[in-house]
């Protein structure tokens, strides 16, 4: 299933919370076992003898994208919310995916394959194991298990695209689910949901989206219209007319149309916490030998421009040691929970940083390691 990686979206990285989904594996099967006997109580597992055209909508999606069906489906009575899910996503469990009855009714076995290879992704990534955001009070920690949650989505919806085969399955189904409506009433125009979403996007920063575990349909539609114009795509599907672009060139047009709805507050927020870590940590470091002579806090200056003020009137004060060290905590500890590429950034900065410098080696890589415990970054360092 490994080669179904190279169509998820480049912002979907675990990695960056520190998760490696490789290492995982699961302990025990009871939980395993008492959900499904839940399932088996109080829904129906789909039987191609009972459910035959449900049943080949699911063969159908295993063909196309080449595993091993390893699931329990069910269909589980629900006439208000068409909706499905993958209910146990552990590598080591069989896991059950659950489609509601209004689901089935909604869709036709074209657009169902969409959701099916849809919620197969989500197993076949792992999505589980992400970090949940109402485990964590950190706002900004929130706000970007968040953005990982969406870029979930957006991966899910293109293995959902390569099961079902058709970009207007794909995007009507987004429609349905988005809408709750049935064929019966629309006509189905794509560009007209994309004005719309230019309208979302003259409207600025969206609060709801910043805050919502799963993109707009809007953004989700315009996503698979552009995954369809893949080399990646046509090239799965054996297609003799080639794609217009790479996967890559995709996710940052993608990038661009999320930023213009979202806003740039969590860029914002993650660059602020960034710096003033960056700032506070290179002050240690210049301060290693316990001086800052003229020419260090021209230096530091030159660095830092205008923010390297406060620092810098910081040290005249009686008890600037205690405040510097607050100052450190407080910033290492909010930068801890950035992204592991921003850490790894901020660590290299404060190699340069204690590079650079004046004063004893030895003690500026012991202040190095001390501000990589507070990051959570177990490794030697050196400069």
């Amino acid at each position: 299933m490994d080669f179904l990686d190279k169509f998820k979206y480049h912002k979907d990285d675990p990695s960056e919370f520190g998760i490696d989904l490789k290492e995982f594996k699961k302990k025990t099967s009871e939980l395993d076992n008492s959900h499904l006997s839940n399932l088996l109580t109080n829904s129906v597992r789909v039987d191609r003898e009972i459910l035959p055209k449900v049943g080949k909508a699911i063969d159908v999606v295993f063909k196309r994208i080449k595993i091993e069906n390893v699931f329990n489906f069910f269909i589980t009575p629900d006439n208000n919310q068409a909706n499905a899910s993958c209910s146990l996503m552990s590598s080591a469990s069989r896991p059950d995916i659950i489609l509601t009855s209004r689901l089935i009714e909604l869709l036709s076995l074209e657009e169902l394959q969409f959701v099916i290879g849809h919620e197969v992704a989500h197993y076949i990534y792992q999505h589980a194991l992400y970090p949940n955001f109402n485990n964590v009070d950190d706002r900004n920690l929130k706000l970007n298990i968040l953005n990982l949650s969406r870029a979930a989505e957006i991966s899910a919806d293109r293995i959902g695209f390569l099961s079902c085969a058709n970009l207007e399955d794909s995007l009507r189904a987004n429609f349905k689910l988005a809408s709750g409506l049935s064929d019966k009433y629309f006509n189905f125009k794509p560009s007209t949901y994309l004005d719309q979403l230019r309208d979302l996007e003259d409207l600025g920063k969206s609060s709801h989206e910043l805050w919502s575990t799963h993109p707009s349909f809007l953004i989700r539609m315009q996503s698979l219209i552009w995954f369809s114009m893949t080399k990646e795509y046509h090239e799965f599907f054996d297609k003799k007319v080639k794609g217009t672009y790479d996967l890559k060139e995709i996710d940052k047009k993608l990038d661009l149309k999320i930023k213009k709805i979202t806003g740039d507050e969590l860029e914002k927020s993650n660059t602020d916490i960034y710096e003033r870590a960056l700032i506070w940590g290179s002050l240690n470091i210049y301060l290693s030998d316990k001086k800052f002579t003229k020419i260090e806090q021209e230096e530091f200056a030159k660095r830092f421009g205008e923010k390297s003020k406060k620092a810098i009137s910081l040290l005249k004060v009686s008890n600037a040691r205690d405040i510097l060290d607050q100052k450190i905590d407080e910033s290492f500890n909010d930068a801890a929970k950035l992204l592991k590429t921003d850490k790894n950034k901020l660590v290299e900065e404060l190699k340069l940083v204690g590079k650079e410098t004046g004063g004893d080696k030895m003690k500026k890589l012991k202040i190095l390691g001390k501000l990589l415990n507070i990051l959570g970054i177990k490794k030697p360092v050196n400069f």
